[in-house]
Order: C-alpha cells, then structure tokens, then sequence
C-alpha cells in the first residue's frame, strides 16, 4: 500500500464531502504525484477535485508548461483552471519571492470557503525551507517550517505531502509511470535553495540519518513557541490596539524591549504585511514609539511603512505616486476616473454625500496646496481647509490624495468629509 496514497486518504478523511479539493499544479514530479494520489483518493472518497495551474509568464516554455497540465488532467478525467499571473506587480521580492507573492494571490482570488487547496510541499522542501530561515536569521516563526495547513484567503491551504520524503515521491511516479516536467532553473546553484538541495544536504543526509525526523521535531517546538508568543501578543494588543488598528504609543512603550518587537512583528504579521528586519524594527522602535509625542515619523521598508501621527502608529503600504498639481474638469453627466488614486467619482455620489448641485452641470477637481478655505455647512464660518484636516485628525500623508470640488473658484465639497454652505 503507497504510503502517499494514505496521506491523501487521512487528510480527505477531515474535509467534508461538500468541500471541492483543489490541487495546486505546477507540472513539475512533486505536484504530479499529488494530483495523481489525489485523482485516486478522491474517487473513493466521493470528494469532488480539480487543478489549479498558475502561469507565471516568465519563462520562454511557460505556455507549453500549462499545455502539459491541460494534457494530463484531461487523461486523469480532472477539471484544471489555468490561471496567468502577472509577478511584476511584486518585483520588490525578487524573482522567485515575486513569483510566489502572484501565485498566492491568485489562489486567494480564484478559492472560495467552499475550497480546500492541497499543495505538494515534501519533508526535503521542510528541511530546505527551515535552514534557509536558520541562515536568514529567522526566529522562531521562520524556524517552524511549513505549516501543515493554514488559511488562504477564504479557502484552507493543506500540505498533505510534508512528512513524505522526495526520494518516496519519486519512487511513487516511476512507479507509476507519471509524466512531468523539469524546470531547469532547479538545477542552478545560484539559487540558494538549489545550492542547499544539489550540495548542501547529502552531505548533511550522509552524516546524519535521520535529519528529517530530528528536524521535525525541532520545527514543531518551534511552531509551538511560536503560538506562545502569538499568545503573548494578543494579550498586549488587548490594551495597544485600536478599532482602526493603529497602536497606541503610550501604551507601547509600558512593555519591555523583548514583548514590544514580539507585539510589533505579530500587527505587522495579522496585517498580511511583510515583518520587516531586525534593524527596521529597530528604527521603528526608537525613531517613532520613542520619539517626542509631536514626531511624525515614517519607516519604510519593501512595499510597506509604519508612520506615527498623533502617538498612534499605522501600518500601510507605500501608496502609489499622486501628482497633487493635477486638476481636472468634470462633466457631472460623466464619471470621473483619477488613475493615481484608484478613484471613480460619480454624481450619484455627490447625492449620497448630500451635495445639492441643482443647475450646475460642470466643477472643477483638484488636490490641496495649501491656502484653501472654505465654509463649511452648519459652522457659520470660513475655515481654512489646514484648520478642519487638524481638527477632524485627517493624517497628513492622506491630505493632498482627498479631491477637492470647486464651483466658480469656491470649495465646495472635501470629498468624503465637508460640504460648502449653500450647497
């Protein structure tokens, strides 16, 4: 009896038949056996499966890749979505950090809380990936490996290969004859995780026999520790953390160096943020949680930053470039688009808010620069525009990214938060 076979079958045995079981497929010999194992297992069980193919468009064969996948679900009777990514948007992790960023957004749009995702992480993919975070410095969250399973977007991620070993994977698809495809970047040392794999760990496999069972159980006292310090956290978020999930830095800096940075890296974490490293968190710590009260600092790192405004702390990403000289002319009968934003206003908006604009057909949009006032509905007085952005604590970084409407050179609306007199 395959002893992959039965890992498939023990984790089918905790899903509900109502859920479909999704197989992450790359092509390559470790995702053929799963879908393989799987095709097998499912059909017994009853649970409905398909593949998921993620196209990462960044190799010349990369089509030829996904017609492959096609080619074999087909002969296995499997349903197979194929999915092309665009890693660009993700540059800033590298090649193969951007690569992963795409696929796991892509699964994160595509499965439902109905899906279940099973990748084929392996024992050696454990092994590598633990050591690689012991060279990186990781702490005891990087040390704890791959998790068995965890949650992607609204679906459930399930690694039901992790205690397989790759030698059994292979013997399991000579056995039966799969088909699959090489990636040749595999066998290129400058990779670190080929140079670990091709050269590093038969040496350590030769003089140690039973890495993969020791380092097991290390990674799983460290996923352990690792849940005690999350613990840990949510017990200091309860008194740190606001509903808009800033942090209070009065009540930060109550806790010792060793729980901060462990209550730091676990917001930026839940956030599905990037922890920074050791040295930004550190400059998180002394330039902004213990900086004068009026400090408006800004740490960035990656995609992300952590800017300090009114003794809170806010975590975001980079915002794109907004070019805060540009005005527009807006036909009220049209939407208006404004790409740096993201934004699309439309009249039907400007009714919500309860902006009354009869017999006026045209406005102007631009952005703030300082000097502009105006009189707000219900306040008797004109303000300027500085005053109202202070006393409704609107944070400085956003306030030349709020459109500004203007009728015959007058402000009339601060999108999304005053309406001029009169209108």
């Amino acid at each position: 009896m395959s002893v992959i076979l039965n890992k498939l079958r023990d984790s089918l045995s905790h899903i509900d038949l109502n859920k479909s079981v999704c197989i992450a497929y790359s092509g390559g010999i470790d995702s053929t056996v799963l879908l393989h194992a799987a095709s097998i297992a499912c059909q017994q069980s009853g649970h409905s499966l398909m593949a998921i193919h993620i196209n990462h468009q960044i190799h010349a064969d990369s089509q030829q890749w996904a017609d492959h996948c096609i080619d074999q679900c087909r002969m296995l009777d499997v349903e197979i979505n194929t999915l092309c990514v665009d890693v660009q948007q993700f540059s800033q992790h590298g090649i193969e950090g951007a690569a992963r960023e795409a696929r796991y957004q892509a699964f994160e749009n595509t499965l439902g809380d109905k899906d279940v995702l099973f990748t084929a992480h392996h024992a050696d993919d454990q092994i590598e990936t633990i050591l690689l975070q012991l060279f990186r410095g990781a702490g005891a969250h990087g040390l704890a490996g791959c998790a068995q399973t965890r949650v992607v977007g609204n679906a459930l991620l399930v690694r039901p290969l992790l205690e397989i070993s790759r030698q059994e994977i292979e013997h399991y698809a000579e056995q039966n004859q799969l088909q699959w495809r090489d990636d040749p970047s595999n066998h290129s040392l400058v990779h670190d995780r080929n140079y670990l794999r091709h050269e590093v760990m038969p040496l350590l496999h030769s003089r140690w026999q039973g890495l993969r069972e020791t380092i097991g159980r290390s990674s799983q006292w460290q996923s352990e520790s690792s849940q005690m310090l999350d613990n840990l956290a949510k017990l200091d978020a309860i008194n740190v953390i606001d509903e808009d999930y800033s942090l209070s830095v009065k009540k930060l800096v109550t806790l010792d160096n060793v729980r901060l940075k462990n209550m730091l890296r676990w917001w930026i974490r839940e956030a599905d943020c990037l922890v920074p490293s050791a040295d930004v968190l550190d400059r998180v710590i002394n330039d902004a949680i213990h900086s004068r009260s009026d400090c408006e600092a800004c740490i960035r790192w990656k995609n992300y930053e952590i800017r300090k405004y009114r003794d809170q702390l806010y975590l975001q990403t980079v915002d794109t470039i907004h070019d805060a000289t540009l005005s527009y002319q807006w036909d009220l009968q049209q939407s208006l688009t404004i790409p740096s934003l993201g934004l699309t206003l439309t009249r039907q908006q400007l009714d919500h808010f309860g902006v009354n604009l009869d017999n006026i057909d045209q406005l102007t949009v631009s952005f703030r620069r300082g000097g502009e006032v105006m009189r707000p509905r219900g306040r008797g007085c004109q303000k300027e525009l500085k005053a109202l952005f202070q006393e409704q604590g609107v944070k400085p970084w956003e306030r030349n990214r709020i459109p500004l409407l203007f009728h015959d050179q007058q402000l009339i609306f601060v999108w999304g938060y005053w309406i001029g007199e009169g209108y």
